[in-house]
């Protein structure tokens, strides 16, 4: 009646029909006769494939779920009988219940689990046997009398409907292995597919995705790195022949190593890995402040025999290892002093963060047994001690320190970080060379980029596999950085042939701003006294006073940078000299030298050879 209402015309009061609609209504009609009943008993099905068919026809239409209960094979039926069956049959008897019925769900615990189930109790069945010639499956009982509740929506979130097809679980597979979002990708499935897949599918299928996979296969690893991504490898292991470390380096990391070893960051990072190995980079910073992973170890211990294996190997591997003024690191970072043994030239620094991170974790009430208001004052203190800019500074405030702070928080300091202040120290390590790195942030970044690709508790083989897509990523938006430089040109205010213009042309962008900020802060160097014994002049700064020739200057920007300061540029206008010297400048920041060390440009330079 509804289809006809809905296909009719209402005209004062009466129902029309047109010829075309009202054959519509009659073929609808015959269709859903035959859905509504297809298995009448003496129905009879040829084949188990025609059988199946028709239940799964029922089953969508009518919004109810089938399963196989009894079943007895041709093969086993044959055991007991003589007479003939067809082998397209498959069964010799069939009996299909609904999935809320067919038996009685009996639970073995004791209760204390919430248990749920699918059985009910419902007798809606459909029973089959072959007939008496064996030529067919015929229906010889069927119930469609459910005791439950049906409908379309419950019956899309069946566990048997949400399954999806072998190409759609590739593509769910394929965009998680991607990290894409899953609330983004269960959309994207719906919208192709129409089945309700919930986020616990994709759980699944992520999980599914990995098995199969080799799994901390040491000899497979050392193969994956030779021969895919042509890294040299070193394995350590003990007396026992048991596996305690992995180096690995290509020929890239090599390459940035031998053009930038004057200052290197090292520290590791955890839990990439199932077998709980930590994972230490050496970072290396080209000539336009860019970031360069030049090495990469894992370690199954940080004692002090590893960390030294560590750096021996890194040596080896490396022939410009004496050129090395300055190692970044972690306080926290195991056997400091093997580090100064492998590296006896380079001065080990700090990184400040780690610095305050670790006085807040130590300097605490329960470990020193001291009050909340004294932690507070001695962290106050130990903060300015670690921002002094001058000797003189750090020892008025150290004066101050041990006035009043408690003896255990003072014994702490005394042992731990007064013998060792140029190491922590802004202003005592940054005569070092540092380049003005305070803090290991260069590589705490590239470690949290490691983190977004690279599961947490990975295997060995998917660990180095995705730690060469982050190493690619991370090559090519430098090359990007690096190609821009060179095919784009800043716009300047400054005329041709002044200092400023001169030195833009000659030192990379990121070494010209440093040096040209320099200029601008000239008219801020107010007083420069001549010391005749010394045959330099002296300068009062925010450091202190300091020595300062035309060449050289005391100050932490000159030390740090090897750039010229301000201070330098002051006296060369005070002597008539000209402000732009490429001499002044060290040769790492010009773009002559950047251009001979960047891969983008070497790789023109072959093509064009």
């Amino acid at each position: 009646i509804s289809h006809v209402i809905v296909s009719g015309e209402m005209e004062n009061g009466t129902c029309t029909f047109h010829e075309e609609d009202v054959a519509d209504i009659e073929q609808e009609v015959e269709c859903e006769d035959s859905n509504d009943n297809p298995f009448a008993v003496g129905e009879c099905f040829e084949t188990f494939d025609e059988l199946e068919v028709a239940v799964q026809k029922y089953e969508e239409y009518h919004f109810v779920k089938f399963w196989k209960r009894d079943t007895r094979t041709i093969e086993a039926a044959k055991k007991r009988m003589s007479r003939p069956l067809k082998s397209q049959l498959k069964y010799y008897e069939v009996r299909y219940c609904c999935i809320h019925g067919g038996q009685q769900f009996k639970s073995q615990g004791k209760g204390l689990r919430n248990t749920w189930t699918f059985k009910n109790n419902c007798t809606a069945h459909i029973s089959l046997r072959a007939n008496e010639n064996g030529s067919a499956l015929q229906v010889k009982s069927v119930s469609f009398d459910h005791n439950h509740e049906i409908s379309q929506e419950l019956f899309k979130h069946l566990p048997q409907r949400r399954q999806l097809s072998t190409a759609m679980r590739e593509k769910a597979a394929n965009l998680l292995q991607m990290k894409a979002n899953k609330k983004l990708v269960q959309q994207q499935i719906f919208q192709e597919s129409g089945n309700v897949v919930l986020l616990k599918d994709l759980s699944n299928i992520a999980a599914i995705s990995k098995k199969g996979k080799s799994k901390n296969d040491l000899d497979i690893c050392v193969s994956l790195l030779m021969d895919k991504y042509g890294c040299d490898v070193q394995v350590y292991s003990d007396d026992q022949g048991n596996f305690q470390g992995l180096f690995f380096q290509d020929k890239m990391m090599k390459e940035v190593f031998e053009a930038y070893p004057e200052i290197i960051f090292v520290d590791a990072t955890y839990k990439l890995l199932d077998l709980g190995l930590p994972t230490y980079l050496v970072l290396s910073e080209d000539s336009n402040g860019q970031s360069e992973i030049s090495a990469a170890c894992l370690l199954v211990s940080e004692d002090a025999d590893s960390i030294k294996w560590m750096f021996n190997t890194f040596k080896q591997c490396n022939g410009k290892w004496e050129t090395i003024r300055v190692v970044m690191a972690d306080k926290d970072l195991k056997e400091r002093d093997v580090i100064k043994q492998c590296l006896p030239k380079a001065m080990v620094l700090i990184c400040l963060f780690h610095t305050l991170r670790t006085f807040r974790r130590e300097v605490s009430c329960d470990k020193l047994g001291i009050s909340s208001g004294q932690r507070t004052m001695c962290l106050e203190l130990l903060q300015k001690m670690a921002y002094a800019t001058t000797d003189n500074e750090y020892t008025g405030l150290y004066v101050q320190f041990q006035k009043s702070a408690p003896k255990e928080v003072l014994n702490y300091f005394n042992e731990s970080w007064h013998p060792i202040k140029n190491e922590w120290v802004l202003g005592l390590k940054s005569s070092s060379g540092s380049f003005l790195n305070a803090t290991n942030n260069r590589l705490e970044c590239i470690n949290g980029k490691l983190k977004q690709v690279i599961d947490r508790h990975s295997s060995l083989e998917d660990f180095i596999s995705k730690f060469f897509v982050v190493l690619t990523t991370l090559r090519t938006e430098r090359d990007h950085k690096t190609a821009v430089m060179f095919q784009k040109v800043k716009a300047q205010c400054f005329q041709q042939g002044t200092a400023e213009s001169d030195y833009a042309k000659l030192l990379t962008s990121y070494a010209a701003a440093f040096v040209l900020k320099q200029i601008g802060l000239v008219s801020k160097v107010k007083e420069i006294k001549e010391d005749s014994d010394n045959q330099c002049y002296k300068v009062k700064t925010s450091e202190g006073e300091v020595q300062v020739t035309e060449f050289d200057c005391g100050c932490i920007f000159h030390q740090s940078m090897l750039l010229p300061c301000r201070h330098m540029f002051a006296l060369r206008k005070v002597l008539c000299k000209p402000l732009y010297d490429p001499h002044l400048c060290d040769n790492r920041w010009t773009c002559v030298y950047y251009r001979s060390t960047q891969r983008l440009l070497l790789v023109l330079q072959l093509l064009h050879h």
